[in-house]
């Protein structure tokens, strides 16, 4: 059963879709002529046409859709013959048996294939696993969406990666799920590749000189190594003040204080500690003689070291600033300075030891070995220099390092997302395999309901005749008075049209409300009937569009109790009917049920649209041409629906309620020659002449409705129009 009806593009109808949605059996569409309800019907008789691409329909299934419209007329009438409608003759009453008992075990079988009441059949569980799935895909595309959202558009550096690949949700899933899973975590971060491709590809991108690097080249453990400093320089032994000093170990002391005394030359000279003139000559040259040259060239030497360490240590001092300017050395700057700390540090207490040894030659110094941190800061400094040439390197092939970044992208990507694509794939195949097992279930059934129709078409073949379509149909011509012309056999599976004294009528001949009879009686019995002899078909949807063109309102009577009678039963799975008719519209209505039926309303101003409808909501056909006023203030009438709704209502109230004569209507409005083209409009004969349609173009609306209103009130019937406008 169809559930929902979805139309755009196509015809009167807009981008913006009409939706009709019902769950009922019976469905009856109003609307105007020019509304939109022939495309409506073509819709639903030839959905596959390319003209309804846009359009879609829900809940169909294998219901047979026949079609009642202008174009069924033209496949069937326009030619010599007819089709022949099979019937089944009741005579047989094995045969009917045989039907009867298939036809009711393909609708148990159909019935667990679905069953829209209890949402219990197969078709519902492989609907709802379908929709399972769907929403597992939908879930899991949303997830790598974020790659998207994350990456692309506006300044991102790393847009390009994602080029190509940004067709819509599916396709960025598909890739990356398609895309292997790296074996080990990349060592890179999605931040070290933006830094790498600003370097390499932005507008800054830029080579480095790799000889701005400066590593510590002095050999500092050339001095640190030296045995001078493990040893105790103390003066000549053999000096007479060698014991005291050594005895008193105040050698440091008492070389201070011979920088400060002279050579006494006659009397004492003062000692610079006691101030006291105690130092004489012979004293004098005894201290000499202890710091002798041998001492005194070990002190040169601790004093050469030191300059030569001193003056090394501040070059590496004055480095680190200089380095620090180096990009690729800031970057990392935390662990430079961690390596460069650990290895001036040692060097700064070196130097401190080695003063201390100058100044006191007896003492014993240790001097830390600084090779480890010297070597961890040169190696430091040789990462920065391959770095350096790598990035240079990436500079001089672009492009060569944009697909290198692209492929750590899409690495980075899937091994971050493994857990979405993991679980995608493991929900994915236990959903289809439920789904698979559904659809072999499905499958079954459908082949017993093919043995089933093979036992019904076999039994068809004993009983099927195209005689009593024809009798059903010459019986309801003659109801609806209709006895110049008759349907006859026109050989083994055709019919023809015949006049009493003809052998042919050609069905062009028919007079218009003929042609309607004929070709809808024909049609109502095709839907009773079947195409062809071995058809099976169990359950039919049927579609009328508008079958009172032209017929007078006995006929409309007629028709719509044909339809009352013959569609509103339990024989048709769903049934539609269109018309413009408020009168018809009434008659269907008779003695429905609300609960049976669902009631539409086709609009149309720009573009078609569809609307529900209540019974209270329907009115008589002249207060629906005063709705249409309304609707174009509303914006759902053309101007062309205006104006015929205008001619109609004063056709009807004055016409034929106070049998007035149009031309003393306008003798008014004729003093204004803006009116001209209302008057000469609403004058027309008929409110379908042809001409109209092209004079469309020449309507003004608000002249049309001023004209209007003014007929009203200079007739006297001002309260009557306030009335019907509200």
């Amino acid at each position: 059963m169809i559930t929902k009806i979805s139309i755009k593009n196509t015809a009167s109808y807009g981008a913006v879709p009409a939706i009709l949605e019902t769950d009922k059996k019976i469905n009856l569409i109003y609307g105007l002529n020019g509304a939109g309800k022939t495309t409506l019907s073509k819709y639903l008789q030839d959905k596959n046409n390319e003209c309804f691409s846009d359009c879609s329909i829900e809940g169909l299934n294998s219901e047979k859709v026949l079609v009642y419209n202008q174009k069924f007329i033209d496949d069937n009438f326009y030619q010599d013959t007819q089709k022949g409608i099979f019937s089944l003759k009741s005579e047989n009453k094995e045969a009917k048996e045989k039907i009867d008992k298939a036809t009711e075990e393909i609708k148990q079988i159909e019935a667990r294939i679905k069953n829209d009441e209890l949402k219990t059949g197969f078709q519902f569980d492989l609907e709802k696993k379908q929709a399972d799935i769907a929403s597992l895909q939908s879930d899991s595309e949303k997830k790598t969406w974020k790659i998207k959202n994350d990456y692309y558009g506006g300044d991102r550096i790393l847009e390009f990666c994602l080029d190509g690949k940004m067709g819509s949700k599916k396709s960025l899933f598909d890739y990356v799920s398609k895309l292997q899973k790296p074996e080990n975590k990349s060592e890179k971060s999605i931040e070290d590749l933006k830094k790498e491709a600003e370097a390499t590809q932005g507008e800054n991108a830029k080579t480095y000189d790799e000889n701005l690097v400066k590593k510590v080249s002095f050999d500092f453990w050339k001095i640190e190594n030296q045995e001078i400093f493990k040893e105790v320089i103390i003066g000549n032994e053999n000096s007479q003040v060698a014991e005291l000093i050594g005895k008193l170990n105040i050698s440091d002391w008492v070389k201070k204080g011979k920088e400060l005394v002279n050579e006494p030359e006659g009397e004492n000279e003062v000692c610079p500690f006691c101030q006291q003139k105690t130092i004489t000559k012979e004293l004098y040259q005894e201290i000499q003689n202890y710091f002798d040259e041998t001492y005194q060239n070990k002190i040169n030497s601790l004093e050469n070291f030191d300059k030569e360490y001193w003056k090394e240590y501040q070059v590496i001092k004055n480095l680190e600033a200089e380095l620090l300017k180096i990009d690729f050395i800031k970057n990392k700057e935390t662990a430079f300075k961690l390596v460069f700390k650990n290895f001036i540090d040692k060097v700064s207490g070196n130097w401190s030891k080695i003063s201390n040894k100058i100044k006191s030659p007896n003492i014993i110094i240790d001097l830390e070995s600084t090779i480890l941190e010297q070597n961890a800061l040169n190696d430091f400094l040789d990462t920065i220099v391959e770095e350096i040439k790598t990035h240079n390197e990436k500079i001089k092939n672009k492009q060569k390092t944009k697909s290198q970044i692209i492929k750590e992208f899409w690495e980075i990507m899937r091994w971050y997302y493994d857990q979405v694509i993991e679980n995608h794939a493991t929900q994915n195949a236990k959903l289809e395999k439920e789904k698979l097992d559904i659809e072999t279930k499905i499958s079954g059934l459908k082949t017993e309901i093919d043995e089933q129709k093979k036992i019904i078409q076999d039994a068809q073949k004993e009983m099927v005749n195209i005689q009593d379509a024809i009798d059903a149909i010459n019986s309801e011509l003659i109801f609806f008075g209709l006895d110049g012309f008759s349907i006859v056999p026109a050989g083994k599976d055709s019919y023809k049209l015949k006049r009493p004294n003809e052998d042919v009528a050609k069905f062009e001949t028919l007079s218009e409300g003929e042609k309607t009879v004929i070709s809808f009686l024909y049609f109502l019995e095709l839907c009773k009937g079947k195409e062809k002899n071995d058809e099976v078909v169990t359950e039919k949807i049927v579609v009328i569009d508008d079958p009172i063109s032209s017929l007078s309102h006995m006929y409309v009577f007629n028709v719509a109790q044909l339809i009352r009678k013959n569609f509103f039963n339990d024989d048709y799975k769903q049934v539609f009917v269109l018309t413009h008719n408020l009168y018809f519209f009434h008659e269907l209505l008779h003695k429905q049920k609300d609960t049976n039926a669902k009631l539409f309303r086709l609009c149309r101003s720009d573009f078609s649209q569809l609307s529900e409808m209540n019974r209270k909501d329907i009115q008589n056909e002249y207060q629906s041409y005063w709705q249409i006023l309304k609707d174009y203030d509303e914006g759902r009438a053309t101007e062309v629906i205006l104006a015929n709704a205008m001619r109609n209502i004063l056709e009807r109230f004055f016409g034929f309620i106070e049998k007035n004569d149009f031309n003393e209507l306008t003798k008014e409005l004729e003093k204004d020659e803006k009116n001209n083209f209302f008057i000469r409009y609403i004058n027309k004969e008929s409110h379908s002449d042809p001409i109209n349609i092209s004079d469309s173009k020449e309507i003004n609306p608000q002249i049309f409705k001023e004209a209007f209103k003014k007929i009203f009130e200079d007739s006297g019937y001002e309260a009557h129009y306030n009335q019907m406008i509200k």
